[in-house]
């Protein structure tokens, strides 16, 4: 029996799809660091969005709210500070990678990934709105819900769109 057995085509697709994770990953690791961090424009742009788009919501529901160039949150509270890795930029990256490197007709994919990021986006916002929640009416909470409770949430929500993208759109024939 020979140590090395035939390639199969399952093994194929998942050499191919990890060789090309880790390439899209290293894409965007010198993509983020050597242009986006320092330029700090897209960074700047969706933490803004944030601010606004949670200081609306939370006036919608009746709270008065306060905020700045980075936080935002309930009046009489020390709010949320919304920091680069917390804005959803990486989790795009991440969403939109799996989508790029599985195997899919590329007008699915332009249709999915906009729309995907969009979900990703709002249920960012969400987050936001439920940690100044935290922050006003259990904030010794605060950090175990940053952490743990909206992180779950987050990446249960793209995992199910990944589910959708492999079940409704992807190439089904691996070999």
């Amino acid at each position: 029996m020979s140590f090395f057995k035939k390639i199969t085509p399952q093994d194929k697709f998942i050499s191919t799809f990890i060789i090309k994770g880790v390439g899209l990953y290293l894409l965007w690791y010198m993509l983020y660091d050597n242009w986006l961090l320092k330029d700090g424009w897209a960074d700047h742009f969706l933490i803004n969005h944030i601010v606004k788009s949670t200081s609306f919501i939370l006036e919608l529901l009746g709270y008065t709210v306060f905020m700045y160039a980075d936080a935002v949150g309930i009046d009489g509270t020390h709010g949320v500070l919304i920091g680069a890795p917390c804005n959803g930029l990486s989790l795009f990256a991440l969403f939109a990678g799996f989508i790029i490197i599985f195997p899919g007709k590329l007008k699915h994919k332009l249709f999915f990934i906009p729309i995907g990021i969009l979900i990703i986006h709002i249920v960012n916002i969400f987050r936001l709105v439920g940690l100044a929640l935290v922050v006003q009416y259990n904030p010794e909470s605060l950090e175990f819900n940053h952490k743990y409770t909206f992180t779950v949430i987050v990446y249960a929500i793209i995992f199910m769109m990944w589910i959708v993208w492999v079940n409704k759109f992807a190439t089904k024939n691996i070999s």
